[in-house]
């Protein structure tokens, strides 16, 4: 196991590949329909390991890429002073996830000591909707005006945020149902560890299409579990609160690394309304249980070869000095003498290890003057 300048361009090579493909099954083809949201945001997941985990396995077939990939290798080879083209590029990565990282660390921290320092006042509607759904009483509501929408965050200590303003007790219901539903699928870890990998690929415009697509699939599966305990004119309901949301978040929270009921995007917004409408969405376990198969599968061919470049050996380099002659199992045997073992060319004899005796015999070279 090992990781080169190929496996990371392997790697980088599948895991866009998969991200478009998945993107485009979900959002042109109808995904939905086969297989359930949880299972679309688990093939997501499969993209985000193979691109965290750029590695070249002990069974990996090397495969030559060809003079196109000979010519990509030539260019990021090309020395630059005292360094090569991708070193160099190597080291601007670093710097930039080193600096990308911190800020968010920083942002996040500040937010969490901005959490700390609100006063809290009590929601007694907040309370009894929670503890209907919560007996343990883990989740803390705050009403603040550092957001636009309903949201929440928190991996360890989980909060639910909510503006500063009157909801009556179905809104509370739905808003406090939809939030609830992100803190118990870990959502909030989900985006911190995306974030994450946003941060180390900082480069790569694919993996901020992956966080895209994991944000709305995680809001699609609250909104169906939601969905999935209201009638139709409930569903309605819901769908009313979430355009009013929408209406009055047209920025975006000042917040970092929270969840929220709506984002500012109208077509995001869009699809989910359709999705909501549309309770076609079955989830089948027999298709979740084929999808991932189909995606370890996908995996494992990820790392089943690797392509590298292959030049041919240049003639000016090949040894064409007249003592030197070939040796194979036609033109050439061995000869036992005793405990010693002789190697017999055209043209000379040569005694030889019995490490190398057992390498030639495996070679099919014959021995003469004794068994072996």
């Amino acid at each position: 196991m090992g990781t080169n300048i190929f496996s990371v361009l392997m790697t980088i090579w599948w895991s866009s590949v998969l991200i478009v493909l998945f993107y485009f099954l979900r959002t042109r083809t109808g995904l939905l329909h086969v297989c359930s949201i949880s299972t679309v945001i688990l093939l997501y997941l499969f993209c985000a390991i193979r691109i965290v985990l750029p590695i070249e396995l002990s069974w990996t077939y090397v495969v030559s890429g060809g003079e196109v990939y000979n010519v990509i290798y030539s260019v990021l080879a090309y020395k630059i002073g005292f360094a090569r083209l991708y070193e160099l590029f190597f080291v601007i990565w670093m710097i930039g996830t080193l600096c990308i990282l911190s800020g968010y660390l920083i942002m996040y921290h500040r937010v969490i000591i901005y959490i700390r320092s609100i006063q809290k006042a009590e929601c007694k509607a907040c309370r009894q909707i929670l503890d209907e759904l919560d007996k343990g009483k883990r989740i803390e509501v705050i009403k603040t005006t550092a957001v636009k929408s309903p949201c929440c965050l928190g991996v360890f200590k989980k909060r639910i945020l909510l503006p500063d303003k009157e909801y009556n007790r179905d809104e509370l219901r739905y808003i406090l149902l939809h939030e609830y539903t992100h803190l118990c699928n870990n959502d909030i870890l989900l985006m911190v560890l995306i974030k994450v990998l946003c941060g180390i690929y900082w480069w790569n415009p694919v993996v901020y299409l992956l966080r895209k697509e994991l944000n709305q699939s995680m809001e699609i599966r609250c909104d169906l579990s939601v969905a999935g305990h209201l009638n139709e004119n409930e569903r309605a309901d819901y769908l009313s609160v979430m355009l009013d949301t929408f209406r009055e978040s047209r920025k975006t929270n000042k917040l970092v690394g929270v969840a929220g009921l709506v984002e500012s995007h109208p077509e995001s917004l869009l699809e989910r309304f359709q999705i909501v409408a549309d309770m076609g969405v079955v989830q089948k376990n027999r298709a979740n249980m084929f999808a991932g198969l189909m995606m370890l599968l996908l995996l494992t061919v990820s790392y089943s070869f690797i392509l590298q470049s292959k030049y041919e050996t240049p003639v000016s380099e090949i040894e064409t000095d007249k003592d030197v002659y070939e040796v194979d199992e036609e033109n050439s045997y061995i000869i036992k003498q005793g405990d010693t073992y002789i190697l017999h060319t055209a043209s000379t004899e040569i005694i030889i290890s019995e490490e190398t005796l057992k390498m030639l015999v495996e070679e099919g070279f014959t021995v003469e003057g004794g068994n072996r």
